[in-house]
């Protein structure tokens, strides 16, 4: 077994007849051999040639799978000014990555957020002041929520990711600043706004409830690019 730096490993990516090795906690392990590494790539989502860890937080196995290849070495770190410094994992922070908070705590106000202008269409189709009410009390709800959502997702991007400035993450941390400005935006000018009336159309209110579809599906949409692989990972 020999160690490996990051930049070795990129090379073994099991293109064009090179060996396939990837990297979990530290270890190196050759699934060169393994039939579910055709080629170099796992289930059309992990690529070999590269460090794995961070996926393995989310795949539906652990790093015991890999006791069926090969253990080729240790992933080291590399020369000063050559890589990525690794961030080492507070206790808290592993903790709170091995609960899956992140994807908990999103999915709470993609829920609100989505429900939140379906039930502001059914008082202004119905004239029923009960939707209006709720559908207040679950932007508020969505609001507070998104909270929770944004401080787990950066702890996740900072320590699980190593803040890795790519451009889906990007992406997701500029969503969800839209995110919670359009909601906070819509709770504020619903509360004034006071009791709305189904025969006249708040215009600002509906704006602000039916923008947060387009942003909540698109930060869907790219944490599933993080987390399964994809265009502009």
């Amino acid at each position: 077994m020999a160690d490996r730096t990051l930049e070795e490993l990129e090379k073994e990516n099991g293109k064009e007849g090179r060996g396939a090795l990837v990297a979990a906690h530290g270890r190196v392990y050759d699934v060169g051999g393994s039939a579910l590494w055709k080629g170099g790539r796992h289930m059309g989502t992990h690529q070999a040639g590269a460090d794995l860890t961070a996926e393995l937080a989310d795949a539906p196995h652990g790093e015991e799978v890999f006791e069926r290849v090969r253990e080729a070495g240790r992933l080291v770190k590399q020369g000063e000014g050559n890589a990525e410094p690794v961030r080492e994992l507070p206790a808290w922070a592993e903790k709170l990555i091995a609960l899956h908070s992140h994807p908990i705590s999103a999915h709470f106000p993609q829920a609100f957020f989505v429900f939140a202008p379906v039930f502001l269409a059914l008082f202004y189709i119905s004239g029923n002041p009960g939707f209006e009410r709720t559908a207040f009390h679950i932007l508020s709800a969505g609001f507070l929520m998104a909270f929770p959502g944004a401080v787990t997702g950066l702890v996740h991007w900072w320590y699980k990711y190593g803040g890795k400035s790519r451009p889906v993450f990007k992406l997701k941390i500029a969503l969800s600043v839209l995110l919670l400005v359009l909601a906070g935006a819509g709770v504020l000018l619903h509360f004034s706004a006071g009791t709305l009336s189904p025969d006249a159309l708040h215009w600002g209110v509906i704006a602000l409830y039916v923008l947060l579809l387009p942003v909540i599906t698109l930060l869907g949409r790219a944490g599933g690019q993080i987390v399964f692989g994809g265009k502009g990972r």
